[in-house]
């Protein structure tokens, strides 16, 4: 079979298993999303939170609502630890195949449940995207793909079931005619050391006819493109002889991360070439047949998309879509803006105004009730257990393909900041700083965390400190709090383990800032009983106006 005929099946099977579904869903959203409801509803009827909310009984949307109140991962958590623990319709029917974790607004993990049948959602709208971008840019096919991903198996529930990353399992149980496409193999995602994976993806890549990049965050493009730089020498030479080098190769290293590694002269020479004559190597030089690179594109991105030009060329950018561990919610089908159609295919979606948050009886509505430039907090429900489920999340809509609304990204909502997908909320910041303070006997009086942009970005923790907080005791302090931190979210640890988020600071101010904080607060019209100045700020511009007296923290350090 030709490979020609190949690529033309594998547009054909997503066209038709796909993206032609999803298509005539975008003309009728509104029934779409009801038989996507009962489809769910009707699946999860004789669980132990089904049984207990009522949901045979529903068939409507109105019943829904009647029957379930809106849910939290804390309002869900006794289910799922029941889950977690071995016990079977619980959440969903049977038992998941495994959890996908992320990070908690208590500090601790979130587990969701993974069923074959949310899977399916999930990867539903993987090959809708896949699709179009294919259709779009046919060529890809004639190389290959580069898509990150991590573990599908960070570890294991009391139960036995593993939990890790859904981009893992995707990896590992993709449809054999697209798996042959791809320029990393599966085993790389289990590689744990940071700048081993980074080389060895490098290193797959250099020996790929590579045409689409695939990374959620834009802050990997910019890291990839950092390391090419950084590592320029010794993987031309792995490209010259074959192989990897054995420093950045793990000591327990499956055969399949060096398979099909080959000395290729010819293509080392032109990588040396490249990079002697403009002093570096950068990726729109090592992979010029490059179509189309796909990442977040909303929320705080812009600030990482800006880099890219410099380092990747021209290449035109489709953002990935809004997607998390709890559902995807959106597809993009154009390259141009950072919205995406929503999956009215995958999973039900409520969306409440963001003006009516904190009423007592919000308006929810559903994909054909939604306006144009208006901003909404969206709720999800899947086949993975989560109904009704408020993600905290602020998308706006943005355009309209044929009746179902094109949305986006805007922000993490109450309380939470995310630059780089490390949804660090104010009650993490909190607890880490009262560990921290309790465990070292610091004096710190008020504190704010503030995320900032840099390369990379970092919070910068302000604070009003005592007399006894020495230049020494404060960069202990802020070690610590990194570390509590990172203990405390599994996201943040993430960004910090792959050198997208940098180590924090600590920003001492003068004495009586909050208080000044706190007066200005009252002079605005807040009552002073109720003025609660944060402890986490989403907005970068806090802190501008404070008077700084130093900056103290372990980035010094690193620009040493």
């Amino acid at each position: 079979m030709g490979g020609s005929t190949v690529q033309d099946l594998l547009r054909a099977w997503l066209k038709v298993s796909a993206a032609d579904r999803f298509d005539e869903a975008t003309r009728q959203p509104r029934e779409a999303q009801r038989q996507k409801l009962l489809e769910i509803v009707r699946r999860g009827a004789r669980t132990a939170f089904g049984e207990a909310h009522g949901l045979g009984a529903v068939r409507s949307v109105e019943d829904f609502r009647a029957a379930v109140p809106v849910q939290t991962y804390e309002t869900l958590e006794p289910y799922v630890d029941r889950v977690l623990h071995g016990e079977a319709d619980v959440l969903t029917a049977g038992r998941p195949l495994m959890f996908a974790t992320t990070s908690g607004t208590t500090g601790s993990a979130k587990y969701i449940p993974l069923t074959r049948a949310y899977l399916n959602e999930y990867a539903h709208g993987v090959h809708v995207h896949t699709y179009r971008i294919f259709a779009d840019h046919p060529d890809i096919l004639a190389g290959r793909v580069l898509v990150s991903s991590s573990s599908d198996v960070e570890g294991h529930a009391p139960s036995g079931v593993p939990y890790g990353a859904i981009s893992g399992y995707l990896a590992r149980t993709q449809p054999r005619p697209i798996r042959r496409f791809y320029a990393l193999p599966y085993e790389l995602c289990k590689v744990k050391q940071v700048e081993a994976k980074y080389y060895l993806t490098l290193r797959h890549a250099l020996a790929a006819d590579v045409r689409l990049v695939v990374a959620p965050n834009p802050s990997s493009l910019l890291l990839l493109a950092e390391k090419l730089d950084l590592w320029a020498e010794s993987l031309i030479r792995d490209v010259r002889n074959g192989g990897v080098n054995p420093d950045f190769l793990p000591a327990d290293a499956a055969a399949d991360l060096t398979r099909g590694l080959r000395s290729d002269p010819a293509r080392a020479r032109d990588l040396d070439t490249l990079r002697r004559h403009g002093g570096r190597l950068l990726p729109a030089e090592a992979w010029p047949n490059l179509r189309l690179l796909s990442c977040w594109k909303g929320g705080t991105m812009p600030l990482y998309l800006r880099e890219l030009p410099r380092l990747w060329g021209d290449c035109p950018i489709r953002d990935l879509g809004y997607m998390a561990s709890e559902g995807r919610a959106a597809t993009p089908l154009v390259n141009a803006g950072a919205g995406g159609v929503l999956n009215v295919t995958s999973h039900f979606f409520e969306f409440v105004p963001v003006e009516e948050r904190d009423s007592s009886a919000p308006t929810f509505l559903t994909a054909e009730e939604l306006e144009p430039d208006r901003e909404y907090y969206i709720y999800f429900t899947t086949s993975a257990g989560l109904y009704r489920y408020d993600i905290n999340d602020v998308v706006r809509v943005v355009d309209f393909y044929r009746e179902t609304p094109v949305i986006q990204f805007v922000r993490k909502g109450q309380g939470i900041s995310s630059i780089t997908g490390e949804k660090l909320t104010e009650s993490q910041v909190t607890a880490a700083v009262m560990e921290t303070v309790e465990a070292g006997d610091f004096d710190v009086r008020h504190f704010t965390a503030c995320v900032k942009w840099a390369d990379p970005p970092f919070y910068a923790l302000y604070a009003e400190l005592g007399d006894s907080m020495t230049r020494d005791r404060c960069m202990r302090f802020v070690e610590r709090f990194d570390a509590a931190l990172r203990v405390g979210n599994v996201e943040y640890d993430a960004k910090r383990e792959s050198q997208r988020l940098g180590p924090p600071v600590l920003r001492r101010v003068a004495p009586g800032s909050y208080q000044q904080l706190r007066e200005r607060r009252v002079a605005e019209g807040a009552p002073e009983a109720q003025v609660k100045l944060p402890q986490l700020a989403t907005r970068m511009e806090f802190g501008d106006d404070l008077v700084v007296l130093e900056e103290i923290g372990f980035r010094e350090q690193l620009a040493a």
